[in-house]
């Protein structure tokens, strides 16, 4: 089950295999048609007319399946079975992993202590499930995934930098785990020396919802990553917490919202990366649908936009950036070089990185592999 799980369907012969099934299966229904009409028996015809039905629903469904797997593959969205199926590839481990067989009576059951010794082992590291009590912020925050490396259930006496990584729009956060590939690329990390924790909040209401993080008309996920998050995962896990070992990471529209938050909350985050992030606010709806219609919009806007207010910005506190986009990505990368420019012109630290691609996965999760070697120990 694992070795069929871990099969790609993005790869060219996956592709083609599906293509010439669907050809093949459209082909056997013309041909059982044409018999169909040459037949003389009523009772063979109608025998076959089932048979048609059957391969022409085959050949349907196939040809769906072609498409949209023409379409995964482009963007290497969901590259294994695993992920079209559901089910996990990444290594996860549960709360008692972490915990003494006789956690503190102030430990949450739905939380991890950051005071508690590590029980077993996991060469690979393990996804977790921690509780953030996140209320008022219009949408479901109460669960974050975090990816632990392996250090961490081996030297309960260390703590570690943390990232924050935020997903695009579409998106969800576990799409960090599937087309992202965040825990191979924290296990890299951590077998080069470089441990580190992986933090995977939600940062909208739904798949289609684009809340560009900021606190906005419906949302208030600025006040909810930096005010609910952060201290819940200080609170529970052995970090480093303090800004110039946390640092804010996000893809495609989750790197606008890196860029911003991080630029907008220096003393909170001491590094930013940003893959294939625009330098504004981009939502569908315009600007009152993601604010409100309200007396000060042109302000707000400006206040969330890092290509209006990069030229007021002082070089301290120090951030660090990371940026990083596809070399076929037209608009983002021009927005990118236009914003490195500036950063640097304003005396910031930024580190520019180009990969072959455009707006995929394909360039994000070795992106993501390398960014997280610029991270700080």
């Amino acid at each position: 089950m694992i070795v069929v799980g871990a099969m790609s369907v993005i790869s060219w012969g996956f592709l083609t295999s599906l293509g010439a099934g669907a050809v093949f299966a459209w082909a056997g229904c013309l041909a059982i048609h044409r018999r169909r009409k040459n037949g003389r028996r009523s009772g063979r015809r109608r025998g076959r007319r089932v048979v048609i039905s059957m391969v022409a629903a085959l050949a349907l469904v196939l040809s769906l399946a072609s498409a949209a797997d023409a379409v995964n593959a482009h963007y290497q969205y969901m590259p294994r079975v695993a992920d079209v199926v559901g089910e996990r590839t990444w290594p996860t481990a549960n709360v008692a992993d972490l915990t003494s067989p006789r956690p503190s009576i102030n430990q949450v059951s739905r939380s991890v202590s950051r005071h508690t010794r590590p029980t077993r082992s996991h060469p690979r590291g393990a996804v977790v499930k921690i509780h953030v009590n996140a209320t008022g912020v219009g949408f479901d925050g109460d669960t974050v995934l975090v990816y632990l490396p392996p250090q961490y259930f081996t030297d309960d006496a260390s703590h570690f930098p943390v990232v924050y990584l935020l997903h695009g729009s579409p998106g969800i956060p576990i799409d960090w785990l599937r087309g992202g590939g965040a825990a191979h690329a924290g296990f890299v990390a951590a077998a080069a020396n470089h441990p580190q924790i992986l933090v995977i909040p939600p940062v909208s209401r739904n798949w289609l919802d684009d809340s560009e993080c900021v606190d906005g008309v419906h949302t208030r996920v600025e006040t909810y990553l930096i005010h609910d998050v952060v201290p819940a995962v200080d609170a529970q896990l052995r970090t480093l917490p303090d800004a110039a070992h946390r640092t804010v990471a996000g893809m495609s529209a989750g790197g606008y919202c890196a860029l911003n938050l991080g630029l907008r909350n220096r003393t909170v985050f001491g590094s930013i990366v940003d893959m294939s992030g625009y330098t504004h606010p981009t939502h569908a709806g315009g600007m009152a649908a993601l604010f409100g219609h309200r007396a000060d919009l042109q302000q707000v806007v400006a206040a969330n936009s890092p290509d209006i207010y990069v030229d007021h910005l002082k070089p301290t506190p120090p951030t660090r950036l990371y940026l990083l986009c596809g070399t076929d990505d037209g608009g983002a990368l021009r927005q990118m070089i236009a914003i490195r420019d500036r950063l640097r012109t304003r005396g910031f630290a930024v580190t520019w990185v180009t990969r072959p691609g455009g707006h995929t996965y394909g360039v994000w999760r070795p992106g993501l592999v390398g960014a997280l070697t610029f991270t700080p120990k």
